[in-house]
C-alpha cells in the first residue's frame, strides 16, 4: 500500500523528496509529519497490510493515529465508496463498501446494541427509535440501567420504548433484528428462556417503582400510569404465547414456555395485589416479596355468595380460576369467567343495585384492559338493562365518568343536545357535575367544553377566570352575539359580563373591540353603571370620550350630547384642557368654544344666564372673558353684546347668520337649515350639501354613461359584466358582438398589462362572458416578465412600442427573442440550472406564447437539454408541449453520437395522437410522426388502441370497430367491460373475429354495409348462428356464449351439440336437451331472457321463440334423427287442437294451445261464433239487452286473450253483414239496425288499434253507421206515429242504457285517426249553392233521409261533436249551415280566414242590434268585455246566427279573448287542456283573473278544487288565497278534504300543519260551517298542548292564534306564552292591518290581562307600546310616578340616597308620561305630567344643594310656608302650578322684601307679572308692627309703585313725610298729584 501510494502521489518523479510524507499526494489535502508518540502501538519501523479494493477507487481521505489508521476509498461518480479501519496493535484490517447515495456515518469496534445503549444513555427513546427507522432495524434490546435512568427521570416514552423492545421474547414466529450480532451469546439455556429471566429484574424494577412513586402524593398519577403499561406488556406476553401455541413446540422446548408463562403469570398477580392496594389507599395490605408464597383463600369465600362474583369483587380472579381449575368448571377459563361476570352485572342492573354492578365492571376493566371487546360488550350490557328512558335515574356524575373516560364521543355529544331539551332518557347535565367528573383527553375535554359553550353552558373553572371565558365564548360563538352570552354572569366582586369585558379592554387599551363591543349591545350609562364610573373616566379619559360619542347615536334629536362630547373630545384631544367652557377660552379655542355653544341646550344665552347664576358648572362661561376673546371680531361681539343694558333695551334683530351674509362660501340663505335660529334660510331642505344631492346633481353635475371598458380600467369586472350585459346584451345578441368585445378588452388589457388590477379585471370579465382568457393571460405574463427584465437592465428605450403593439402583426416574432432573453436571464439570476426541471417550468411560458400566435416553437430549452445531455427533461419537454416531429428530429442531432442514436431509433417508429383543443383556439399539433398510408386511421398496437377510443364519444363502438378491423377478438372482450355496453354486439364481433374470412364473409353477406359500422341484433346473430353451424365451427360459438351469456339457455344447446358431434356421446347430450327444455319451461312462454351478468348491474336480452326455434331447427337437423323434428310437432298439436274443436272442447282445446306455443285467438273466433248461432236460435234474442250484453261480453274475452286487431274487427263485420233481411214488422227492423250500429262501432274500435290506421276502412263504415243512424231514426218516428206503446221503454238515465253507453264509448269521434285537422277546415266542405247533381254524386239518401241526416247533425252539433258532424257533411255531399258557421268561427280564431266586410250599413245595424241583445244570454260565457277587433265582432255575429253549436261557438270566442288576453295563439291554447288555462290565467298578474277565471271555469265545465295548491303562490299574501278558494264550487269541501289530511302531513313538518289549519278554518268561515270551525278549534288547542308548547314552537303558536283570529276562544295560547315567558312574541307579530286583526288582537289582550293578569303592568305597558296606545302609556307612567310619590309621602322625610333615586325614577316617569300624552293629543294630561315633574325637578335641585325643604306631597295648609321658604321667584310658579294652587304674593312680598330686603326676587317677579296698586296695599296693611329697620325697604318698595297717586298716599299712610314731599317737589310728580289731591 505504501508503494502504491507513492506511485499515486508522484507519477513524474523518481524518488521521493526528503522530508516529504507520502500521503502529501493527496488530492485537496495538506499533510504534515506528527510527532512520534511515546504509546504509540505502530513498530518502530512502521508496518505494512494489504486488503482489496475496486480497481477503479482511489484514496481520498487518510486518518493516522497512534493506534489506528482510517483510509477511505471512492470511486467515480461516487458510486461505491470503501471505508477501512486498520488497528496498528493488532494488525487487523476492518473495513465496509457502501453502495447507497445519502449521508452515512461507519462506526467500528461498536455494536449495534453499545451504540444504541449508549444514545438511550445519553440521548433519549425517540432519538433511539428514529436512529432504528432510518437504519430499518428491529426493536433491540436495551440495557436495564437505560430503564433505570427512564424511571428516576419519570420518562415514561424510555419505558415504553424498553418494553416494546422486550415485546418478542417469547414469540417464536419473530426474531429480534439483532440476532447477527448476539449469535454468539448463546448460553445452555435456550434464548427465550434466557430473555425472561433476563426480564425478571426489570419487571421487579417496574414493580418497585410502582410501589415507591404510589408512597408520594405528587407521583401517584406516575405510579398508575406506570402500573397499566406493566400490566399491558405482561398481558401481551402471555396472549403472545398462548396465540402461537400451534408454532411452540417447533421452535421451542416445552419447558422455557412453562417456565416463562409461569413467571408472568406471578407478576400478573404482584401487579393486581398492587392494583388493589393503589385503589384502597395506602396501608391496607402489605406486599411481598417475589420469593413469598401466595395463600388460597379462596376456599374461604362464603358458600352463599357465587364463586365468580365474590372473586371479581374482592380483585382475586386468578386464584378464583386456580380453585375452578381443579374442580374442572368451565369457568376456569378466562372467556367464560368473564361472560359469567357479565352475567352477574346484568343481574344486578336488573335488580337496580348500580353500586354493586358498577363495582363488578370496574374490576372487570381492570383485569381485562386489554380486551376491547370487554368495553364494547360491558357498555352495551349496561345501556340494554336500563335504556335510555331510565338513564335518568342513574347517577349523572358516574355517567359522565364512565362516558368520558371511554372517550365514547357520539353518547357524550347526544346527552349534550339533549340537556336543554325535554327529552327523556338522560340525567340532567350541570356545569359542576362537567368540571368535576371529565376523565377524558384535553383534546375531547375542549370540544365537550366547546359544544357546551354554544349552549350557555360554562364549567365554575372557566368562569372564575376572565380570559379563560373569553377564549371559551370565543370558540362558542364569540363574544358578541345575538344574545349575552352568559346573562346570569356575576364575578366575586359582583359585577355582570359587561362590566368586566368593559374592565378588560380598558386595561388592555382595546379602544375599537370596546366601541364595537358597547354598540352591538347598546350600552350607555343608563343600562350599564360602569359606564359612569368617574374614577374610570379620570384613568382612561378616551373612555368617557368614546362614551359620550355613542351617547349622540342613540338620540340624534337632542344636541345637548353633541355639546357634552365636543367638551369631552376637546379635553382628550387638546394638551392640558379641561372639559369647560371657560379653560377653552383661556386657552386661546374662542372658536372652538362659539362652535360648542351652537349645540349646548338654550344657546348662548342660555349659557350665559347659566353663567351668572353659577360660575362652578362646565357650562359656565365667563361674560368678560367671552368679550375679550371676540375682540378680534368686532361685529360679533357686537352682536352678541349690544351697547345697551341687557334686559332693557329691546333685542337685538342682528344674528351670527346676518354677519355671514357677507362670506358667499358660508351663504346663510343656503346653509345652516337645520338650525332654528338661521331666519335667513330660503331652501326647503334641511339637508346638508353634498356632491350626491338630488338636486346638486340635476343642476350641476356632468352626467356621463360608464361603459364597460371603464369598469375594466378601475378594477371592477362584476360591474363590467352588468353594464355589458345592460348596455350591450339588451339590444343585440349577435355572437359577432363578442368578439368585438373580446377585442377591446384584448386591447385594453395590453395597454394596462403593468397595471394587475385591470389585467385581473380584464381575465375576469372574459371568464364571465364565456370566452377563454388563456392567450390575454399568457401574453399579459409575457409582456410583465419582458418588462421587468428590462427594468433591471436599466435600458433607456421605453418598452411601449414593443410591448403595447401586441396585436399588430409581426410585433410577436420581435417579443418572442425578446421573452427568451428575459427568461434566461432570469434563470441566470436565480442560479438554476438551464436544462432542470426547475427551468423547464420558467420556459413553459415562451412555448405556449409560440403556440397561441402561431410561431415555432421556442427551442431554447430543449437546446439546452441537448448541449447538457439531459434526454429525460429533453423528452418531457417536447412530449408536454407536443412540439412537431421535425422540430424534435432536427433538435435531437444535438445529443451526443450514443444518445442520438437512441434517440433516433425510439423516434422512427412512434406514435402519439395530438390531444384535442379545448380552448377557443386551436391548439398546435403534438408531438406525431407521419403514417403510412393506408394505415393512418387506425393503430397498430393494442395501447394505442385502448388510448385512441378514450378519445372517442363511444369507446366500446370503437374497440368493436377495430376488433373487426385488425381481428383482434380481444378487444371486442375489453369493450365488453365497459359499463351499460350492448353484450349482443360484443358476442358476434367475437364470433366474427374468431373464424376465418370466408366464414366471415359469408355470415355477413346479408348486410347491406361494412360490418364494422352495423349495429348487430339477434337476426344477425341467427345467421351467424347457422352459418357456423353448417361449417362446424362449434367452438368459437360455445365460448362466446360462455364468455358473454353464460345464463343462457342456448349454453345447453351448444354444449349438447358439442357432445354429439365431436365426442358422440349421446347420453350426456341428451341431458343436456332435457336441461334446456326444463330451462324452457321454466320461463315465461311468451319470452325468453337472456341474461348476462355485468360488473355492477345485471341485463336482459329477450329472445322471441320465434327467433329461437330456427336456431334450434337447424341444430336438431345436424343431430340424429332420433330426435324430432319441431315442425312435426307443431303439426301434431294442430290436428290435436283441431279434434277437440270439433267435439266442442274449447276449454281443454285452449290448453293444449298454450302449452303447444300455438295461436289461441281462431280458437277463440270460432268458439264464439258458435255461441252467436245457438244464442240466435232464443226467443231472448228479440230483446236488445241481450244482444248488446252478448257482444259487450264477446269484446271482453276479445281483449282479455290479446286477439289480433285484424281478426276480431272481421268478426265484427261479418256478423254485421249477416243479418236478417226481413222486414216484415218495424220493430224487429229497428233491433236489427241498432244492432249492425253497434257492430260497426265494435269493429271499427278494433280496426282503429291496427298501425297504420286504415283510414279509408274506417271512413267507409262511419258512413255506413250514418245510413244505419238515419234508418234507425226513420223507423223511430213510424213506429211512433202508429201508437205511442210501440216504442221501447226508455230508461230513467243514459247511463242505465247499457246500448247508449256502448255507442258513446265505441263512437268514430273517439277515433284519433279521423279527428283530423282537415275536418274543422272549410276546404272541401258543401257550401250553399253545391248540390249532388253539381258534384256528379250518385244520391246514397233520399231527400227525407237528407233531411233527418241534417236533423241528426245538428244534435251532433249540439252535443260537441263538431269532427265528426263534418265529415259526415263530406260524405253525403250536404249543406249544413250550423256547420259551416261553426267551421268559420274556428277558423276565424285561428287565423285561417280573414274576416269579410260587411256587405251594407244595414246588416251592420242589424248585427250590431243583434249582438246588443244577446249580449245578456252570452254573459256567463263570455269572460271580458268585447274587444273592438273585427275577429271578435265577426265571431259574435256568428255566435248569434248559429242555431246548432252555439255553446262551442261561445267557446270559440272565449278562448279567442282568453288568447288575446294572456297573449298567446288560439291555436296553442286550444291545444292545451282547460286545466292548463285556467292555471295559466289564475298565475298571469292581470287585476280581474279571479272573475275571468270563475266565468272560464262556468263555460268549460271545470273544478279547481284539486287545483288551488297548484296556483297559489304564497307571496301573495291571505286575500287572493280567499280568493282562490272562492272559486271553488264548494269552499267547505275543500276545508273538509284539508281536515281528513292533516294526518298525512309528518309531523317534523309543524309549519305546515299550522298553515293547514289556519287554510281550513278560512274554508268554513267562507261557508259558516261552525261544526267544521269547532273542528278546526279542537284540533288547533290538541295540536298546542301537545306538539307546539312542548317543542318551543312559540312563533307557530302566534301564528295559529294570528291566521284563524278567533282570540276569545283561542286564550289558552296566550296562557300557554305566559307561563313560557314567550307573551312578547305576541307584540313582535306585524298584523295585517287590512283584516282588522290589529285592532282586534289589541281588544284581546287587553282584555286578557284585565282578567287574568291584573297586576302586571309591564305586560300592560308591552301591549300599549306595540299598539302605539300613547295614552294607556301615559297613564300607567303617570300611576307609577303616583304610586312612587304615595311611597314617598308614608315615609318620614329623611334625606338618603334613596330618597334621591325614588325621585329621579319619578321624574323620568313623569316624562316619559308627559310625551306619551302630547303624541296622543292629550293636552291637558300632558301639562298636568309636565308640572308635577317641575316640581320634581326642583325638590331634586333643593335636595343635591343640602337642603331639607320639602315641596312634594304637600297639605293645602302647608303651602304657604313652603312657598315664602323658596328662594327664587320663578320656584314659587313651579309650586303654585303644581299644586294649583294662589299664592299670597302680599304675604310673600312682605317677607321677602319688607322684611329680608331681598330686591332681587321683586325684579324676578316683576318680569312675570306686573305690580298692580291693590299688590302694594295688601302689602302695606302688613306693616303694623313692623320694627323701624325696614322703613328703608319699605321706601325702596315704594319705587316699584307705577301709580303715583298710590304711591304717595301708601307713603302718607305710613308717614313717610319725605317720600310725599320729594315727590310733591319733583316736577314729574308734583302738578299731577296737586290736581288729584285738589279734586
Amino acid at each position: 500500500m505504501y508503494s502504491r501510494a507513492q506511485q499515486t502521489a508522484a507519477p513524474s518523479s523518481s524518488s521521493p523528496s526528503p522530508g516529504t510524507s507520502w500521503s502529501s499526494s493527496l488530492p485537496h489535502l495538506k499533510s504534515h509529519q506528527a510527532q512520534v508518540s511515546g504509546c504509540s502501538r505502530a513498530p518502530p519501523r512502521g508496518s505494512t497490510t494489504s486488503f482489496s479494493v475496486p480497481a477503479s477507487s482511489t484514496l481520498s481521505l487518510l486518518n493516522v493515529t497512534e493506534f489506528s489508521a482510517l483510509l477511505t476509498f471512492v470511486s467515480p461518480s461516487n458510486r461505491q465508496t470503501t471505508v477501512a479501519l486498520w488497528d496498528l496493535g493488532s494488525g487487523s484490517v476492518s473495513y465496509h463498501q457502501v453502495e447507497e447515495t445519502g449521508i452515512f456515518q461507519v462506526l467500528f469496534s461498536i455494536t449495534q446494541q453499545d451504540l444504541l445503549s449508549k444514545l438511550m444513555l445519553f440521548g433519549s427513546a425517540a432519538t433511539v427509535d428514529a436512529v432504528c427507522h432510518l437504519n430499518n432495524w428491529g426493536r433491540c434490546s436495551i440495557p436495564i440501567h437505560s430503564l433505570q435512568a427512564g424511571l428516576k427521570n419519570r420518562q415514561l416514552d424510555t419505558v415504553e420504548f424498553y418494553l416494546k423492545s422486550k415485546e418478542n421474547v417469547l414469540d417464536p414466529s419473530e426474531q429480534p433484528a439483532s440476532s447477527t450480532l448476539t449469535e454468539s451469546m448463546s448460553g445452555a439455556l435456550g434464548d427465550s428462556l434466557k430473555g425472561v429471566q433476563e426480564l425478571c429484574p426489570a419487571l421487579d424494577l417496574l414493580c418497585s417503582a410502582v410501589r415507591d412513586s404510589h408512597s408520594e402524593a405528587q407521583s401517584r398519577q406516575f405510579s398508575e400510569q406506570l402500573l397499566n403499561i406493566t400490566l399491558n406488556f405482561v398481558n401481551t406476553q402471555i396472549r403472545s404465547v398462548l396465540s402461537n401455541a400451534h408454532c411452540t413446540i417447533t421452535h421451542k422446548p416445552l419447558y422455557e414456555l412453562v417456565c416463562g408463562c409461569s413467571v408472568f403469570t406471578y407478576f400478573i398477580l404482584l401487579i393486581n395485589l398492587l392494583y388493589r392496594v393503589y385503589r384502597r389507599g395506602p396501608g391496607s395490605a402489605e406486599l411481598r416479596d417475589r420469593s413469598g408464597s401466595v395463600p388460597h383463600q379462596t376456599e374461604e369465600l362464603h358458600e352463599e355468595i357465587p364463586l365468580v362474583r365474590q372473586s371479581i369483587l374482592t380483585n382475586q380472579i386468578p386464584r378464583a380460576q386456580a380453585v375452578l381449575r381443579r374442580r374442572s368448571q368451565p369457568e376456569q377459563r378466562l372467556s367464560a369467567l368473564r361472560m359469567e361476570g357479565l352475567r352477574q352485572v346484568f343481574s344486578c342492573l336488573q335488580l337496580r343495585d348500580l353500586q354493586t354492578a358498577s363495582t363488578l365492571l370496574t374490576n372487570m376493566v381492570r383485569i381485562f384492559n386489554n380486551c376491547h371487546e370487554h368495553r364494547t360488550v360491558s357498555v352495551t350490557l349496561f345501556c340494554c338493562a336500563l335504556g335510555l328512558s331510565e338513564l335518568s335515574s342513574c347517577d349523572s356524575a358516574v355517567l359522565w365518568n364512565y362516558l368520558t373516560a371511554l372517550h365514547d364521543q357520539r353518547q357524550v355529544v347526544q346527552w349534550i343536545q339533549n340537556s336543554n331539551s325535554d327529552a327523556p332518557g338522560w340525567p340532567e347535565l350541570t356545569p359542576e357535575l362537567v368540571n368535576n367528573n371529565t376523565a377524558c383527553s384535553t383534546y375531547m375535554r375542549e370540544s365537550i367544553l366547546d359544544l357546551l359553550a354554544r349552549r350557555g353552558l360554562f364549567i365554575p373553572e372557566e368562569l372564575a377566570v376572565l380570559e379563560q371565558l373569553l377564549w371559551r365564548l370565543a370558540q362558542g360563538g364569540g363574544v358578541m352575539a345575538p344574545s349575552p352570552p352568559v346573562p346570569q354572569y356575576r364575578s366575586p366582586l359582583g359585577l355582570d359580563l359587561h362590566s368586566l369585558f368593559i374592565t378588560f379592554c380598558l386595561e388592555h387599551g382595546l379602544q375599537y373591540l370596546l366601541y364595537s363591543y358597547l354598540e352591538h349591545y347598546r350600552l350607555t350609562p343608563r343600562n350599564c353603571p360602569l359606564l359612569s364610573n368617574q374614577s374610570l373616566c379620570v384613568s382612561h379619559p378616551w373612555f368617557e370620550m368614546l362614551v359620550k360619542i355613542q351617547e349622540i347615536t342613540r338620540d340624534l334629536s337632542d344636541p345637548g350630547l353633541i355639546f357634552q362630547a365636543g367638551l369631552t373630545s376637546a379635553q382628550v384631544l387638546l394638551p392640558g384642557s379641561q372639559a369647560s367652557l371657560s379653560s377653552l377660552l383661556l386657552e386661546g379655542h374662542s372658536l372652538l368654544v362659539l362652535a360648542a355653544i351652537m349645540f349646548a341646550p338654550g344657546g348662548i344665552d342660555q349659557v350665559l344666564v347659566q353663567s351668572e347664576k353659577s360660575s362652578r358648572s362646565e357650562r359656565s362661561l365667563d361674560p368678560q372673558l367671552l368679550k375679550m376673546a371676540l375682540a378680534p371680531h368686532p361685529k360679533l361681539k357686537a352682536a352678541l353684546f349690544p351697547a345697551g343694558p341687557r334686559g332693557n333695551s329691546l333685542p337685538s334683530d342682528v344674528s351670527v347668520y346676518h354677519l355671514l351674509q357677507s362670506l358667499h362660501p358660508l351663504d346663510p340663505s343656503k346653509l345652516f337649515g337645520w338650525q332654528t335660529a338661521n331666519t335667513l334660510n330660503s331652501t326647503e331642505t334641511s339637508e346638508l350639501p353634498h356632491f350626491s344631492s338630488p338636486h346638486l346633481v340635476n343642476r350641476f353635475a356632468l352626467v356621463e354613461n360608464l361603459d364597460f371598458l371603464y369598469y375594466l380600467r378601475h378594477g371592477r369586472p362584476s360591474f363590467a359584466y352588468a353594464t355589458f350585459l345592460v348596455q350591450q346584451m339588451s339590444s343585440c345578441s349577435d355572437v359577432r358582438l363578442l368578439q368585438q368585445v373580446w377585442q377591446q378588452v384584448y386591447r385594453l388589457a395590453l395597454q394596462l398589462f403593468n397595471v394587475p388590477s385591470v389585467g385581473s379585471a380584464s381575465v375576469c370579465f372574459c371568464e364571465l362572458l364565456g370566452i377563454c382568457s388563456l392567450k390575454l393571460r399568457v401574453d399579459i405574463r409575457a409582456m410583465n416578465i419582458i418588462l421587468q427584465h428590462w427594468n433591471q437592465q436599466n435600458t433607456d428605450s421605453s418598452p411601449a412600442q414593443h410591448l403595447h403593439t401586441l396585436a399588430e402583426p409581426g410585433a410577436a416574432e420581435e417579443l418572442i427573442g425578446l421573452m427568451e432573453a428575459a427568461v434566461a436571464d432570469g434563470l441566470e439570476q436565480k442560479g438554476v440550472s438551464r436544462s432542470s426541471y426547475e427551468a423547464a417550468l420558467e420556459w413553459a411560458l415562451p412555448v405556449q406564447f409560440c403556440q397561441i400566435h402561431n410561431l415555432t416553437l421556442s427551442s431554447v430549452y430543449p437546446t439546452h437539454c441537448a448541449s447538457d445531455g439531459q434526454f429525460i427533461h429533453f423528452l418531457l419537454f417536447v412530449q408536454l408541449h407536443n412540439f412537431p416531429p421535425q422540430q424534435v428530429r432536427s433538435l435531437a442531432t444535438q445529443f451526443g453520437p450514443a444518445l442520438q442514436a437512441h434517440l433516433s431509433l425510439a423516434f422512427q417508429d412512434i406514435q402519439v395522437y395530438s390531444q384535442r383543443s379545448t380552448g377557443p383556439e386551436e391548439q398546435i399539433g403534438s408531438l406525431t410522426n407521419e403514417e403510412a398510408p393506408g394505415n393512418s386511421a387506425h393503430p397498430r398496437e393494442l395501447f394505442q388502441v385502448l388510448l385512441r377510443s378514450q378519445e372517442e364519444v363511444v369507446p366500446p363502438r370503437y374497440l368493436l370497430q377495430e376488433a373487426l378491423v385488425q381481428h383482434c377478438p380481444t378487444l371486442a372482450v375489453l369493450a365488453a367491460c365497459h359499463q351499460g355496453v350492448e353484450l349482443l354486439s360484443c358476442l358476434c364481433v367475437w364470433v366474427l373475429t374468431s373464424v376465418d374470412d370466408a366464414t366471415v364473409e359469408e355470415a355477413t353477406t346479408h348486410l347491406d354495409e361494412a360490418p364494422q359500422h352495423h349495429d348487430w341484433t339477434l337476426h344477425d346473430l341467427s345467421i351467424i348462428w347457422r352459418t357456423l353451424l353448417s361449417r362446424g365451427h362449434i367452438r368459437p360459438l360455445l365460448r362466446s356464449f360462455e364468455l358473454f351469456q353464460r345464463d343462457c339457455p342456448l349454453v345447453l344447446v351448444l354444449r349438447m351439440f358439442e357432445l354429439c358431434c365431436d365426442y358422440r356421446n349421446f347420453s350426456e347430450a341428451k341431458a343436456k336437451l332435457l336441461d334446456f327444455q326444463r330451462t324452457l319451461i321454466a320461463v315465461s312462454p311468451s319470452c325468453r331472457h337472456f341474461k348476462r351478468d355485468s360488473p355492477k348491474k345485471s341485463h336482459s336480452l329477450i329472445f322471441n321463440i320465434s327467433l329461437i326455434k330456427p336456431l334450434l331447427l337447424h341444430c336438431l337437423k345436424n343431430i340424429s334423427t332420433t330426435f324430432l323434428s319441431i315442425t312435426f310437432l307443431d303439426e301434431e298439436f294442430q290436428a290435436a287442437v283441431d279434434a277437440l274443436q270439433a267435439r266442442g272442447r274449447y276449454t281443454q282445446a285452449r290448453q293444449v294451445a298454450l302449452l303447444a306455443g300455438l295461436p289461441v285467438h281462431r280458437l277463440l273466433l270460432s268458439q264464439l261464433l258458435q255461441e252467436v248461432n245457438s244464442q240466435k236460435a232464443k226467443r231472448q234474442w228479440k230483446r236488445l239487452e241481450t244482444r248488446v250484453t252478448f257482444w259487450k261480453r264477446c269484446h271482453d274475452q276479445l281483449t282479455a286473450d290479446c286477439t289480433d286487431p285484424e281478426s276480431a274487427s272481421q268478426f265484427f263485420l261479418s256478423q254485421a253483414e249477416t243479418r236478417t233481411t226481413d222486414r216484415s214488422e218495424d220493430q224487429t227492423e229497428l233491433l236489427d239496425v241498432q244492432e249492425h250500429c253497434l257492430l260497426l262501432g265494435l269493429a271499427s274500435h278494433w280496426l282503429s288499434q291496427l298501425s297504420p290506421t286504415p283510414v279509408s276502412t274506417l271512413e267507409s263504415l262511419e258512413k255506413k253507421l250514418w245510413v244505419s243512424r238515419v234508418r234507425q231514426h226513420i223507423l223511430m218516428v213510424a213506429m211512433e206515429k202508429e201508437s205511442v206503446f210501440n216504442l221501447p221503454p226508455p230508461t230513467v238515465t243514459s247511463e242505465m242504457n247499457t246500448y247508449e253507453a256502448l255507442m258513446k264509448e265505441f263512437s268514430f269521434s273517439n277515433i284519433s285517426g279521423l279527428n283530423t285537422v282537415t275536418c274543422l277546415s272549410l276546404d272541401g266542405l258543401p257550401g250553399p249553392s253545391e248540390d249532388q247533381e253539381e258534384l256528379n254524386v250518385d244520391p246514397v239518401l233520399s231527400s227525407e233521409e237528407r233531411r233527418v241526416l241534417a236533423l241528426l247533425i245538428g244534435q251532433l252539433l249540439d252535443e260537441g261533436g263538431i269532427h265528426e258532424a263534418s265529415r259526415a257533411c263530406r260524405y253525403f255531399c250536404l249543406y249544413h249551415p250550423d256547420v259551416w258557421v261553426v267551421l268559420r268561427c274556428r277558423g276565424l280564431a285561428s287565423g285561417e280566414l280573414s274576416p269579410e266586410p260587411q256587405e251594407d250599413a244595414s246588416e251592420a245595424a242589424s248585427v250590431k242590434g243583434i249582438k246588443t241583445t244577446s249580449f245578456s244570454s252570452l254573459s256567463s260565457f263570455i269572460m271580458f268585455p268585447l274587444p273592438e277587433d273585427e275577429v271578435a265582432i265577426c265571431l259574435q255575429r256568428l255566435v248569434d246566427q248559429c242555431r246548432h253549436g252555439g255553446n262551442y261557438c261561445k267557446q270559440v270566442l272565449s278562448l279567442y279573448q282568453l288568447s288575446k288576453e294572456l297573449q298567446c295563439s288560439f291555436s296553442q291554447i286550444c291545444s292545451e287542456e282547460p286545466r292548463s288555462i285556467l292555471e295559466k290565467l289564475l298565475l298571469s298578474d292581470q287585476p280581474e283573473r279571479f272573475r275571468k277565471a270563475q266565468a272560464l271555469i262556468k263555460a268549460q265545465g271545470l273544478s279547481i278544487t284539486t287545483h288551488t295548491r297548484q296556483v297559489y303562490r304564497p307571496s301573495e299574501g291571505r286575500d287572493t288565497l280567499m280568493q282562490l278558494i272562492k272559486l271553488c264550487e264548494d269552499p267547505n269541501l275543500v276545508g273538509v278534504k284539508l281536515l281528513e289530511n292533516l294526518n298525512t302531513v309528518p309531523l317534523r313538518d309543524l309549519s305546515c300543519i299550522v298553515e293547514l289549519l289556519i287554510v281550513t278554518h278560512d274554508c268554513f268561515s267562507l261557508t259558516c260551517n261552525m261544526e267544521g270551525i269547532v273542528r278546526v278549534l279542537q284540533a288547533a288547542r290538541h295540536l298546542s298542548h301537545t306538539y307546539l308548547a312542548p317543542g318551543e314552537h312559540y312563533s307557530l303558536l302566534v301564528r295559529l292564534l294570528t291566521g284563524i283570529g278567533r282570540y276569545n276562544e283561542m286564550t289558552y295560547i296566550f296562557d300557554l306564552l305566559h307561563q313560557n315567558h314567550r307573551f312578547e312574541m305576541l307584540l313582535r307579530k306585524k298584523m295585517d292591518t287590512d283584516r282588522g286583526q290589529s285592532s282586534s288582537l289589541k281588544t284581546a289582550l287587553l282584555d286578557y290581562l284585565k282578567r287574568c293578569l291584573p297586576a302586571d303592568s309591564e305586560k300592560h305597558n308591552m301591549v300599549a307600546l306595540c299598539f302605539s296606545m300613547r295614552r294607556e302609556i301615559g297613564e300607567n307612567h303617570e300611576m307609577a310616578a303616583r304610586t312612587q310619590l304615595k311611597i314617598i309621602e308614608s315615609q318620614d322625610w329623611v334625606v338618603t340616597p334613596d330618597l334621591k333615586s325614588l325621585l329621579v325614577k319619578v321624574l323620568g316617569l313623569l316624562k316619559d308620561a308627559a310625551e306619551s300624552y302630547s303624541k296622543d293629543s292629550c293636552v291637558r294630561q300632558a301639562t298636568r305630567c309636565v308640572r308635577t315633574a317641575k316640581l320634581v325637578a326642583l325638590q331634586l335641585h333643593f335636595l343635591n344643594q343640602g337642603s331639607n325643604l320639602r315641596l312634594i306631597n304637600l297639605r293645602p295648609a302647608d303651602l304657604l310656608n313652603a312657598v315664602i321658604a323658596l328662594p327664587r321667584c320663578y320656584q314659587v310658579f313651579v309650586v303654585s302650578e303644581a299644586y294649583s294652587y294662589s299664592p299670597d304674593w302680599a304675604e310673600i312680598l312682605y317677607q321677602k322684601v319688607i322684611l329680608n330686603g331681598d330686591f332681587v326676587y321683586l325684579e324676578e317677579l316683576k318680569r312675570h307679572r306686573p305690580l298692580t296698586s291693590s299688590l302694594f296695599e295688601d302689602i302695606f296693611k302688613k306693616l303694623d308692627g313692623t320694627p323701624s329697620k325696614v322703613t328703608a325697604n319699605v321706601k325702596r318698595l315704594l319705587t316699584h309703585c307705577d301709580d303715583v297717586y298710590s304711591r304717595y298716599r301708601l307713603a302718607y299712610q305710613q308717614n313717610l313725610y319725605d317720600v310725599t314731599k320729594a315727590m310733591l317737589q319733583d316736577a314729574k310728580t308734583s302738578s299731577y298729584l296737586n290736581d288729584r289731591l285738589a279734586s
